[in-house]
């Protein structure tokens, strides 16, 4: 069997066997919430920009068994990854976050203090990052954050970011993995 169907394969039976278990783990949690589903995670994981992030993530961030299935998720439809970097030996801050896919910087703006410019290159981008943008899911045990960045452009896409908004401390973390969508 080619491994690309193999891959396929793999992804359609993590998916169903997270269904399942969010089914019959959570019903009760889905009957009193707000109307969404197993679909939701999947599209979020997906980077699709028409979802709504801030109220899933909430819902995912309130559960431990929809932190696991999400970082499952993640971990098998991500467009790229990086893992929780080594601990440094100096206190040093980092200034970026590299992998073979992506590369992720944090530039300080000049003239207004507390303000940081993410800037996101992905060298061999897909179709769907030009059309759509790129979702990069920062993960850790306890919390997951998720930002959306505005469609790719000559292989980069960038936000300008406040220093103290808990997205751009987790991105900046070294503690964090991320996940590209």
């Amino acid at each position: 069997m080619p491994d690309h169907q193999y891959h396929i394969q793999e992804q359609l039976f993590t998916a169903k066997t997270l269904y399942r278990e969010l089914h019959q783990r959570t019903t009760e949690q889905l009957k009193s919430s707000t109307s969404w589903v197993f679909n939701d995670l999947v599209q979020l994981a997906q980077g699709n920009p028409k979802v709504d992030a801030p109220q899933l993530m909430q819902h995912i961030n309130q559960s431990i068994v929809l932190r696991r299935q999400y970082m499952q998720l993640l971990q098998k439809l991500a467009f790229a990854n990086s893992p929780v970097q080594a601990a440094a030996s100096s206190v040093a801050e980092i200034s970026s976050r590299k992998s073979a896919e992506f590369e992720l910087l944090f530039k300080r703006d000049k003239q207004f203090s507390g303000q940081v410019y993410v800037i996101l290159k992905i060298p061999h981008s897909i179709e769907k990052h030009h059309n759509q943008g790129v979702r990069v899911n920062c993960c850790s045990d306890k919390l997951i954050s998720s930002v959306h960045f505005p469609p790719i452009e000559d292989g980069k896409t960038q936000l300008l970011m406040e220093e103290s908004d808990q997205k751009f401390i987790n991105m900046f973390d070294a503690e964090f993995a991320i996940y590209l969508s």
